[in-house]
């Protein structure tokens, strides 16, 4: 089951773009041979004009750090290489630059949602590992088990939090094959619902809690 994960994961990073490819131009111009109108009416042009925005988005980013890391004009020559970046694919697509900028804020619904699995499948294999440690401690105390393991869950949710916070990012930076990840960090739906995650780890421990107690119930009376 965890190969099926980690080959499902494997799948998702080499199916998406890898805005880090696309090499640094030195006049921020927006290079590409296909200039063909995009209707955003059809799936396929939506994900083109994304992948061109993520990656002009990256593009800009690195050559402000490469340029003008720890400069105060910093922000301002990156904005200005953006924006022209944007233009040039708003004109080679005839699209709204407004639209293009909108799109580069855009994530990829899918992938994210395989990485949340991925990383709430091991989470809850973890849990469970937990919650057999305290059976072991609490073997005939029901009150002792339960007790110890609602303290742990709060501290577990948060280590998965972190853990998780931690890979994400180590993901979204393949993903993009980019070490200049910048603003884009706070993107992450991981670092974005933290809070959300936080409750969804407790939630998580204590199921897993109520199926090791029941196993372990269910083995004393066979």
């Amino acid at each position: 089951m965890k190969l099926i994960l980690v080959i499902i994961l494997g799948l998702a990073l080499s199916q998406c773009s890898r805005p880090g490819d696309y090499p640094i131009t030195t006049q921020c111009q927006w290079v590409e041979d296909d200039h063909r109108s995009l209707n955003l009416l059809v799936g396929a042009d939506r994900h083109h004009l994304r992948n061109d925005a993520v990656t002009a988005e990256d593009v800009a980013i690195r050559w402000a750090d490469n340029h003008y890391h720890l400069l105060p004009q910093y922000e301002q020559r990156r904005d200005a290489c953006m924006t022209s970046l944007f233009t040039g694919i708003a004109n080679q697509h005839r699209v709204d630059i407004a639209t293009v900028r909108q799109y580069s804020r855009e994530r990829d619904v899918v992938f994210d949602v395989v990485v949340m699995l991925c990383f709430g499948f091991f989470y809850a294999i973890g849990a469970y590992y937990v919650c057999v440690w305290i059976m072991r401690r609490f073997t005939s105390d029901a009150r002792g088990y339960w007790i110890m393991a609602a303290v742990l869950s709060g501290c577990v949710a948060l280590v998965g939090v972190l853990l998780g916070n931690l890979a994400s990012i180590v993901v979204e930076g393949v993903r993009l094959n980019s070490g200049h990840l910048s603003y884009r960090m706070a993107r992450i739906p991981w670092r974005e619902h933290w809070v959300m995650l936080f409750a969804c780890g407790i939630i998580v421990f204590g199921f897993v809690a109520m199926f090791v107690y029941k196993r372990s119930h269910e083995a004393q009376i066979i």
